[in-house]
């Protein structure tokens, strides 16, 4: 591909749309940037526009919940994803949307559907020339767990996922999941999610992520840090939520207790984790760094069915250090009533950038849950 011309409002002459798609919208949402940087040509970042509570284009249940799901009025940017280089579309929905699920299956049969916003252009593919707000529903699978969204339209951005269970009749909050991506034009700060901000963003591009309140900040070797990295730097993670686990013994990571870490340091680590169970379940809990990190961690909890290792008031004594390295849970009781569990360490990355995650699970399986309470939080500082 060479020069595009003529440039976007010329005095002589005339363009196409595509002209003003390249230069009015994708020039200002070039993420990253043009085929010196990538292997295609002018790849940017579709998605909605961030407003005040990220309620644009925000799929819900409506009021009294039936087979339909409203999609909020809002702003967003679609990718051409027929042809290589024609740039984003902008849509616009100016009030809310009902859209209509289509009936649940019987006995047996799950589905996820995807609600989109669709754009359908006559120049690069097919007869239409519009965009759509729309569900494309899911095939049938035999389980929960077997059921995946379906092929979408080439050139659409995904706003939610539904979950349809077999005879349900109406759809509420529960089955709606939010997969919005969100957009910004270049210098603007991206809001996003510890686990879905862009890889690969140019040297300079600020995020502000929702879910941990932290910045972060891309690098010219493409990698992704805290903003703030000078020592004494800290990054902080409190849990909004509670997190119930039953039934199962397999560790993994808490959904609010994670903080990014920048390569190259070293971070003393801090965490206040109020949880609750049965004394049969009760609780594991581990570190878990990014790759190639080090680093190790010991804690002062209620004691599981080991008296040598507790004092009179039920506490840990013995403190042997766990390692981070290789993701070493300790166990710990649990109780129907709120215990806490204080834990300190060291974390040192390598040269992967990522994230220190809080994993847990019960330390038997039980099926009375055990709980991961709000306002447990974790805290890393960085001293080198």
């Amino acid at each position: 591909m060479a020069e595009i011309t003529p440039p976007a409002w010329m005095q002589a002459g005339s363009y196409p749309a595509r002209t003003d798609r390249l230069g009015a919208i994708s020039a200002a949402l070039c993420y990253p940037g043009f085929l010196a940087d990538e292997a295609t040509p002018l790849r940017i970042r579709q998605g909605v526009k961030p407003s005040y509570q990220n309620y644009q284009m925000k799929v819900r249940a409506a009021a009294t919940p039936n087979m339909t799901v409203i999609v909020s009025a809002g702003f967003c940017w679609v990718d051409n994803h027929d042809v290589g280089g024609y740039g984003a579309y902008a849509c616009v929905n100016d009030a809310d949307k009902i859209l209509t699920v289509q009936p649940a299956g019987g006995a047996g049969q799950y589905r996820k559907d995807a609600v989109v916003a669709s754009v359908y252009d006559a120049e690069t593919s097919g007869s239409a020339n519009e965009w759509r707000l729309e569900v494309i529903q899911g095939a049938y699978a035999a389980s929960a767990g077997a059921a995946v969204l379906p092929a979408l339209p080439n050139s659409a951005q995904i706003l939610a996922s539904v979950t349809v269970n077999p005879s349900v009749t109406s759809i509420t909050t529960g089955n709606i999941a939010d997969s919005r991506n969100f957009s910004v034009a270049a210098g603007g700060i991206l809001p996003t999610t510890l686990n879905t901000y862009p890889t690969r963003p140019h040297a300079g591009q600020v995020m502000y992520l929702t879910d941990t309140d932290l910045f972060i900040y891309g690098k010219a070797d493409g990698t992704v840090v805290p903003l703030a990295l000078g020592a004494g730097a800290f990054s902080f993670a409190r849990k909004s939520a509670d997190t119930s686990r039953a039934s199962t013994i397999t560790l993994s990571a808490d959904p609010h207790l994670t903080v990014p870490v920048a390569t190259f340091s070293t971070y003393t680590v801090d965490a206040y984790l109020i949880y609750s169970g049965g004394t049969l379940g009760d609780i594991n809990v581990a570190l878990a760094g990014p790759t190639s990190s080090d680093g190790s961690w010991s804690a002062v909890g209620y004691g599981r069915s080991v008296p040598a290792n507790v004092n009179t008031d039920g506490y840990t004594i013995r403190m042997n250090p766990n390692s981070i390295a290789s993701v070493q849970p300790r166990s710990y009781g649990a109780d129907t009533a709120d215990e806490t569990l204080h834990m300190r360490g060291t974390l040192r990355t390598a040269g992967t950038a990522g994230s220190l995650a809080v994993q847990w699970s019960q330390a038997a399986s039980d099926a009375t849950a055990t709980i991961m309470r709000t306002d447990s939080w974790l805290r890393v500082q960085r001293v080198a």
